[in-house]
């Protein structure tokens, strides 16, 4: 019997290292493993590299030396996307792929947050663990600093924390704006970067969360969801994000440390870890089956969630190419190696099935 192939579809960046054996964000020999263990091949390519016409794709696959070698090869039954593609026309070829039958699970790897805020906010369970959250603008803005006195101006569909600013309530009248660690105080003059983004119908405007801290600085925590062997949505880990020291932001890009949930929590005597636990996982499944009724491919998403100093988690944004990175820095390494296997397992689920994908 022949070993099936599942395909991992990736960018350019992440495709030349693998095509010169070295790793880059992602962690190839960990696939590896798991395909080993769900007696699978994996191979990588590109989304140029497919052949509608011939059915083939160009492919990196482990050759008997140990290393990568390119071959044409029949498109796999099941791809897991770990790219980012934005133009038509890639998504037009992503789309002509699933009408011939290939299942290609995360094939969108980048929702807006408006469009994920909406969707979340239908569900009444959900609705108190979001924060208020507006399209930017300038009427918008105004009402928002009247209800809270700390906001987040982020861009709809930005990443790695670029972009984001905090306005914060001061004295009287006073406000000021922080922004690339600067800041900027002003009253009913707003400044120039406000204007830029709140003028900018590509930004939202939220309702900053008072987040539980670690040692005088905020944090908040990247929950990994994913669909199982089983075919089920499990949480695969939690690992903390600290933002670093003056800083409003927990983005590692951004100078964040990660922890994990334990050492964050070991200040906080009066929560219960096993409690403030099960309160991330019980709306962390909540949200991505939610999320799965509006975007049926969903299977491996990484929520970013606030804690507020009572344990209640706090819905951040999701993250729907979650690099994993953080599980590393954490230390967290069996479950950094599970944030890899959990996909290929329910890969195997998929060419077990031999259903149609939903």
């Amino acid at each position: 019997m022949n070993t099936p192939t599942v395909g991992i579809l990736v960018g350019g960046l992440i495709y030349s290292r693998i095509k010169n054996n070295r790793s880059y964000f992602e962690q190839i020999s960990f696939y590896e493993e798991a395909c080993i263990q769900y007696g699978m091949c994996p191979c990588f390519f590109r989304l140029k590299d497919i052949s509608l016409e011939t059915n083939q794709i160009n492919a990196l696959v482990k050759g008997d030396k140990g290393k990568y070698e390119l071959k044409v090869i029949t498109i796999p039954k099941v791809i897991h996307n770990r790219g980012l593609f934005f133009g038509n026309e890639s998504k037009i070829k992503i789309k002509n792929l699933q009408k011939k039958g290939v299942v290609i699970f995360n094939d969108r790897s980048r929702y807006g947050k408006w469009v994920v805020h909406e969707i979340l906010m239908k569900n009444e369970e959900l609705q108190p663990h979001l924060p208020e959250t507006k399209r930017a603008s300038s009427l918008n803005f105004t009402e928002m600093l009247e209800k809270h006195k700390q906001l987040i101006i982020k861009p709809n569909t930005g990443s790695l924390g670029g972009g984001v600013v905090m306005v914060e309530k001061k004295d009287g009248d006073l406000w000021e704006v922080c922004y690339n660690q600067k800041r900027e105080a002003f009253a009913n003059d707003w400044p120039e970067i406000i204007r830029n983004k709140v003028f900018n119908k590509n930004y939202i405007i939220q309702e900053r969360i008072q987040l539980a801290q670690y040692q005088g600085s905020p944090f908040d925590l990247r929950v990994s969801v994913q669909k199982n062997g089983l075919g089920e949505w499990q949480v695969t880990g939690v690992v903390g994000k600290v933002a670093k020291m003056g800083n409003y932001v927990t983005n590692v890009a951004k100078g964040g440390t990660c922890k994990t949930l334990p050492e964050l929590l070991c200040y906080y005597s009066d929560l219960d870890f096993k409690e403030v636990y099960q309160s991330i996982e019980d709306f962390s499944i909540k949200a991505v089956t939610e999320l799965n009724k509006y975007f049926p491919n969903l299977a491996d998403v990484g929520l970013d969630i606030g804690l507020t100093t009572e344990g209640f988690p706090m819905f951040i944004e999701c993250n729907c190419r979650d690099l994993r990175i953080s599980f590393e820095k954490a230390k967290m390494h069996e479950v950094w190696k599970a944030t890899y296997t959990t996909p290929i397992s329910y890969a195997r689920y998929l060419i077990d099935s031999k259903i149609d994908y939903e």
